[in-house]
């Protein structure tokens, strides 16, 4: 089979990692895989090498243009370039069903985009869209200008295709909502590659020691802080337990626009010998500092996104603290897989965390 994989990120954080994952599980099924993405983007060669934070990494040429106009340009006219894109996105598709017969399109779900649909369905091609949001999602990064007219193209666009893959039970159920057929839609949460996870590095007792988290039992978290992550849900918890006597502390890896609003906690509460920021971390360092790690905790998440780094925790077989929410619950049972809570409970975080402080057998 023949497959044109089309997508419009930039394709350098996690979701490089998984349109590589998803591009190699294809070819290891026997497809050919004609991967379709912006101009100057290619995640074969450069997904995992972003680091964490991604917002100091120069760029160059239209790379950079792309990173300028995704900070700077007003949401209006973000929107408005979003619409424009399905022009390109119609070329560049159009111009490879020309060198030979397609069996399938498989495009990662975009706002306002239209024209791969338009296209499969006049060359009787199936389409196969991957969504990790909708329109209308709460909280998202970017916050929509035209949700209405997002809407309606995303019906026209959802409304044709052949089946839909959504990474949360949520966005299926708001897409059902939105009048699209729950037999077309199924759920397939994020996941990792377990071949990649086969040889695990070993703990750097030097990294350990460097960080100053020798003789610590370490919580932490990694990834890209955002402010629904509520990492100082963990900060809170990590300086109650420290209070109680526990040898505790926290490393955070990576970095966010929320970062300098949780060190300053950090300070208020006199927790500096307790928590650690990495800052940005290469993603080919980021197992070694993961490793770390003794328990990893998700203070809390959004109700919509499956977060990959859950799976990349669970593969390099960590204990999981995490919020009952419903990407969580479409992959963990309490008890059985993870340590879960009620979302935003900080004293039932704080009791679970306890609770693995105190049995090692049961952090194994």
């Amino acid at each position: 089979m023949r497959i044109l994989y089309h997508h419009r990120t930039q394709g350098r954080g996690a979701e490089g990692v998984h349109i590589v994952s998803i591009v190699r599980a294809l070819e290891g099924h026997g497809c050919e895989v004609l991967l379709l993405s912006p101009p100057g983007v290619d995640p074969l060669d450069e997904a995992g090498n972003a680091p964490v934070d991604k917002s100091g990494v120069e760029l160059s040429g239209i790379r950079r243009l792309f990173k300028w106009i995704s900070r700077h340009l007003p949401n209006l006219l973000f929107e408005f370039l979003e619409i424009g894109y399905n022009l390109a996105a119609w070329r560049r598709l159009r111009e490879a069903m020309k060198k030979g017969p397609v069996d399938g399109v498989y495009e990662r779900y975009a706002f306002f985009m239209v024209a791969s649909a338009w296209l499969c369905r006049r060359r009787g091609v199936p389409l196969i869209v991957e969504a990790n949001e909708v329109s209308g999602i709460p909280d998202r990064a970017r916050p929509q200008v035209m949700k209405r007219l997002c809407d309606r193209f995303e019906h026209y666009y959802l409304s044709r295709a052949t089946h839909i893959f959504t990474v949360s039970s949520y966005l299926r159920d708001m897409m059902v909502d939105k009048g699209i057929d729950p037999e077309r839609i199924t759920v397939t949460p994020n996941a990792i590659d377990p071949q990649q996870y086969r040889e695990l590095p070993p703990r750097d007792p030097t990294l350990a020691r460097d960080l100053g988290l020798e003789d610590r039992l370490v919580f932490g978290f990694v990834g890209w802080f955002d402010e629904w992550d509520r990492l100082d849900i963990l900060i809170r918890a990590i300086g109650v337990l420290r209070d109680e006597g526990l040898p505790v502390a926290a490393l955070l890896v990576g970095d966010g626009a929320v970062r300098p609003r949780l060190e300053a906690q950090v300070a208020d509460l006199g927790l500096e010998d307790a928590v650690v920021f990495t800052g940005a971390v290469p993603r080919s360092e980021v197992r070694r500092y993961t490793q770390l790690l003794d328990v990893a905790v998700f203070s809390h998440s959004n109700d919509f996104g499956s977060p990959v780094v859950l799976f990349e925790f669970m593969a390099l077989g960590k204990p999981v603290i995490a919020p009952r929410l419903p990407p969580i619950l479409d992959v963990l049972e309490d008890g059985r897989d993870a340590l879960l809570f009620d979302r935003l409970d900080e004293t039932a975080l704080q009791d679970r965390m306890r609770a693995l402080a105190h049995d090692a057998p049961l952090r194994r």
